[in-house]
């Protein structure tokens, strides 16, 4: 009966699988049952690259196991409950977050079921009957004695607005947490730990959030996709470059809809004044022309600061050992020698070796500045640009400390000392070290008036798909080496009335050079290059955020806990605030 039930289910599937169908006319119906059991919860996409490989293998023993292989690689990159959502959209990863959440949050409300997960976990070593003997009492001994107040002192979340009740014991809310930690498990995502400030009210507050799940999920299910694309190599300059489709577009959607949020939300304060977050977004480096022509203002000060101290600019691009890339640049076939690894991992390698690099610096008293820019290639695997400034003496040690480190895994492999690290060192006269770097900057921004990429695509589009990437593997992009604060910067930037008084001179020269845009004259105010963080002169301030028409401190949302905040500078034993008003939010 089970057999006829299996039978007539697969039959349905295939009769609706357009993909599938076609090559299950061409084996027996015993490989027909494998091929539709392990494909049929797969994309078309996914199923069209499998079987289109599949049956160009030249016997069928063959032609399943490379289906075999390749779906249980899959069904790895996502937990059973998941498996479906392959290359799914953005509003589907939304839709299984609120359900997580709403399931959650119906457990946690429900006072007989917390009191059954209690006792649960109190009798675990009883049977099954007793168990439930024991619960059902409970429950009608509870009922008759509390029917009045069951919901006020029973319930471990007040309904109206999900908080914590402090009349349950925290053995109840023990066995509820582990029961959301283990439903948590079942979708793949690590559950919450208790520790340091987050308490076990603040976890179970977390589990009923859609919010928390939504990251959680997102990030999970868009990795998954990507490790998905990569295995079947859809991510090479011949099909999809730098990120899958599905990678980008769910991105783009996600961009929009922040868009949408901020534009429906507005901030106001004491005094009256009223912003969409969309307006202040637009005033920070949130927007990519602020965030590119910040940057490019830092580079410009490092340059010129080079130029006065008579130092070199040495250009530096470094890649990873050949088992980190899918797919050849020039082809787009297959890599043989790929292992594996995913851009993350390939970026963990880059940053493990410039640690290393960076502690054998030390060692020898090489203190290079400037920045490192992290963008991908054609099949996503990271490589680092980085623009360094040094004084002339050091340049060849500089150069051999970087060059050991990059060749120190897989060295001897073909081609690595021609391209595993390369060096230009930038002549002043034929160009500015800032040019040089402009377009890297550019290209990962927003491609704005860099043309084309070098293998003919739209800079603009690039510009996503870069985007995309480095949202999905949590790769940071730009990254200042040495230096001064450039949060102390920005706060130095919201100042706009002088410092007359002598003992401010200091504070009143970094406070000139931030409102002009010279980051040569702030890194000089603020102790020069090299100067440790304790020793800068001024820093930033941080205070408990205060409500002040109720003398409320803020709290944070999950666990309470009291929430310091910028608030200001620290100069001279003294703060200087610049951030004066207290701002609450409120929807359209």
């Amino acid at each position: 009966m089970s057999t006829f039930r299996e039978t007539l289910i697969a039959k349905a599937i295939n009769e609706q699988d357009d993909i599938l169908t076609p090559y299950l006319a061409l084996v027996d119906r015993y490989d027909a049952a494998f091929l539709t059991k392990k494909l049929a919860p797969f994309s078309n996409k996914i199923k069209s690259t499998i079987l289109t490989d599949a049956f160009n293998k030249p016997n069928s023993f063959e032609r399943n196991r490379h289906v075999l292989d390749t779906t249980n690689k899959l069904y790895k990159l996502l937990p059973k409950k998941l498996a479906h959502l392959f290359f799914c959209f953005d509003d589907d990863i939304n839709n299984i977050a609120k359900e997580c959440a709403n399931y959650c949050r119906q457990i946690a409300i429900n006072p007989e079921k917390v009191n059954y997960l209690y006792y649960q976990a109190k009798n675990k070593q009883r049977n099954d009957s007793e168990l439930e003997r024991i619960v059902s009492h409970e429950f009608r001994s509870s009922k008759i004695t509390d029917s009045e107040n069951n919901s006020e002192n029973s319930a471990v979340f007040r309904s109206a607005n999900t908080e914590i009740s402090g009349e349950f014991t925290d053995a109840k809310q023990k066995a509820l947490f582990d029961f959301l930690s283990n439903y948590a498990i079942k979708f793949g995502v690590s559950p919450i730990e208790p520790k340091n400030n987050i308490k076990i009210s603040g976890c179970i507050k977390r589990y009923i959030d859609n919010r928390w799940w939504l990251r959680k999920f997102r990030k999970l299910i868009t990795q998954a996709n990507e490790k998905a694309a990569l295995h079947l190599n859809f991510v090479n300059r011949k099909r999809e470059i730098y990120a899958s489709n599905i990678t980008t577009q769910n991105r783009i959607t996600q961009r929009q809809r922040n868009d949408e949020l901020l534009s429906s939300t507005y901030i106001l304060n004491e005094q009256g004044q009223r912003y969409s977050l969309k307006e202040i977004s637009d005033l920070n480096v949130s927007n990519p022309k602020i965030r590119k022509d910040e940057l490019l203002c830092r580079a410009r000060g490092f340059e010129d600061l080079a130029k006065e101290l008579g130092h070199e600019a040495l250009f530096i691009t470094v890649t990873c050992p050949s088992k980190y890339h899918r797919a050849f640049s020039k082809s787009g076939a297959a890599n043989p020698k790929w292992e594996g690894f995913m851009p993350d991992e390939a970026n963990s390698y880059l940053n493990h070796q410039w640690q290393k690099a960076r502690a054998e610096f030390k060692r020898q008293n090489i203190a290079p500045y400037g920045f490192r820019v992290a963008e991908p290639q054609h099949d996503g695997t990271p490589h680092w640009h980085m623009l360094f400034f040094i004084e002339g003496e050091k340049l060849d040690a500089l150069k051999a400390i970087i060059r050991h480190y990059a060749l120190e895994v897989d060295g001897d492999e073909k081609g690595a000392a021609e391209n595993r690290c390369d060096f230009k060192q930038i002549d002043p006269n034929k160009g500015s070290a800032t040019g040089y770097i402009l377009k890297y900057i550019a290209k990962n921004i927003d491609g704005e008036g860099v043309g084309e990429d070098k293998f003919g695509n739209d800079s603009l589009l690039v510009a996503q798909r870069i985007d995309a990437w480095a949202s999905c593997w949590c790769i940071r992009q730009f990254q200042q080496i040495g230096g001064a604060s450039v949060s102390v910067w920005r706060e130095l930037r919201r100042l706009h009335s002088m410092f007359k008084d002598k003992k401010d001179s200091l504070l009143e020269q970094a406070r000139f050079a931030a409102d002009n845009s010279d980051w040569k004259g702030y890194i000089l105010a603020m102790g020069g290059l090299h100067t440790k963080l304790k020793d800068r002169p001024i820093r930033l301030h941080y205070d408990l955020n205060i409500v002040e028409e109720t003398g409320e401190c803020l709290q944070s949302y999950y666990d309470g806990e009291l929430i310091l905040k910028v608030k200001g500078l620290w100069f001279a034993g003294k703060a200087i605030i610049t951030r004066h008003y207290s701002w609450r939010v409120e929807k359209a």
